[in-house]
């Protein structure tokens, strides 16, 4: 079996949900903790202009080109050539084919073959698909992130320095999600609107219009994945902060969206890894490294976030999958937090050996059960589930934000199931 595909998936491809099985027991554990009885408020967003600036990010760096692409002379087709000058293929250097690369993805996608779509895909391909995909994931992350940040600040979790692993996280979702909540959760309430003026989707008295960005202590996202996506993540690091992104809606620059300096900063980093595979040493490496506290600092808070991800690590290898939860849990210090979404209704099989007609058994069980059988019975007492939600909606608003990026890379809606893990004492 080829290894997990790690990333954002197009959840319309997923197999048919098959039949739940007939009296499937759930761990023996509290009812689900639905927004009435948790901490934590998932309706919470970030202010649209706030928004529109993660879209012009996405924009900004990966539709247009950074530079002009060159191509070296060919003496047996060029009748006078210069000797290994290069020169432009064009005066202006075109954008992506966006409608063909994202008819290419789908082909792909469609026949499940993840190595063309991913593993093996080239750069252009991979923009694309962070281009089509990831720019409305990472809308929708957003409001989560800003939500599970806010709950670790008050549970005192969210200390001067937070690292957030995010275990298939290449495709450019998380990261940029990740700094938008940020960024919200710290704005200055005085001057709000001022300096996005230009591009506040609001009316001119809105106080949710994003401004002065300050904040204190370092975010640092790791973004782990098994395909190369290195190129989609520097770009977008380069772009968040930035003050060169053309704002949408007029021809002025934008502020960055995030500004580094001596009172905050933002890191980030990528990682190749096949987390199913990956040795112990290894493993703990990918959740802990990175830390940029010295010893006489506090340890940074951290959020292991797995974002339409984890269903398919159990698709491929539930033993693995199952495996890479328990060397977490053992590896997480006290209080660090786990974030779980996934399409909903989301099952994996499970072999079960042969039966008496010789025939290979199967069992389908959510994905939920799975998760909560290995954290909160197999690894008892180890982990609290603080939330817990099945099926929800986040819906763009269509109307105001705008995101032009070529046929077939419009914005869509998302509907996810949403679980939320913190590691105890």
């Amino acid at each position: 079996m080829p290894p997990p595909r790690q990333g954002d998936r197009k959840k319309a491809l997923a197999k048919p949900k098959p039949q739940r099985p007939r009296q499937q027991k759930q761990p023996d554990r509290k009812a689900d903790l639905d927004e009435d009885s948790s901490p934590i408020d998932l309706s919470t967003t970030i202010p649209l202009s706030l928004q529109q600036l993660l879209l012009d990010v996405f924009k900004t760096a990966l539709f247009t080109p950074s530079q002009q692409p060159l191509i070296h002379s060919d003496p047996s087709k060029d009748p006078s050539p210069t000797t290994d000058q290069p020169h432009p293929i064009s005066s202006s250097p075109a954008q992506l084919d966006t409608k063909s690369l994202v008819q290419t993805i789908k082909t792909h996608l469609y026949q499940r073959d993840f190595d063309s779509a991913f593993t093996d895909a080239d750069e252009a391909l991979l923009r694309v698909y962070a281009l089509r995909w990831s720019a409305a994931r990472a809308l929708g992350y957003a409001g989560i992130f800003k939500a599970v940040l806010g709950y670790m600040r008050g549970e005192s979790a969210l200390k001067s320095n937070t690292r957030v692993v995010c275990i298939g996280g290449g495709a450019g979702a998380e990261i940029v999600a990740l700094a938008a909540a940020w960024r919200d959760l710290h704005d200055d309430v005085e001057g709000l609107g001022e300096r996005l003026g230009d591009v506040s989707l609001e009316k001119s008295g809105d106080n949710e219009a994003t401004a002065d960005f300050s904040t204190t202590g370092s975010l640092d996202i790791a973004a782990v994945d098994i395909a190369d996506w290195s190129s989609v993540v520097e770009r977008l690091e380069r772009t968040m902060v930035s003050s060169t992104v053309p704002a949408s809606r007029s021809s002025k620059h934008q502020p960055p969206l995030v500004a580094n300096g001596s009172e905050g900063r933002l890191s980030v980093s990528f990682s190749r890894t096949d987390v199913l595979g990956v040795s112990e040493s290894d493993l703990k490496d990918v959740f802990l490294d990175g830390s940029t506290a010295s010893s006489a600092d506090a340890p940074p808070s951290l959020l292991v976030t797995l974002m339409f991800t984890l269903n398919e690590l159990f698709s491929t290898s539930m033993v693995k999958a199952t495996g890479l939860l328990l060397r977490m849990t053992e590896i997480l210090p006290p209080g660090a937090v786990l974030l779980v979404v996934d399409s909903p209704g989301s099952y994996s099989t499970l072999k079960l050996g042969k039966g008496k007609d010789g025939v290979a058994q199967e069992r389908n069980y959510p994905m939920k059960f799975l998760l909560d059988h290995t954290l909160l019975s197999v690894a008892e007492g180890k982990w609290e589930r603080v939330l817990s939600q099945d099926s929800r909606w986040w819906r763009r608003d269509a109307a105001r934000l705008r995101y032009d990026v070529g046929e077939g890379a419009g914005l869509e809606d998302m509907r996810f199931q949403v679980h939320l893990y913190q590691r105890l004492a």
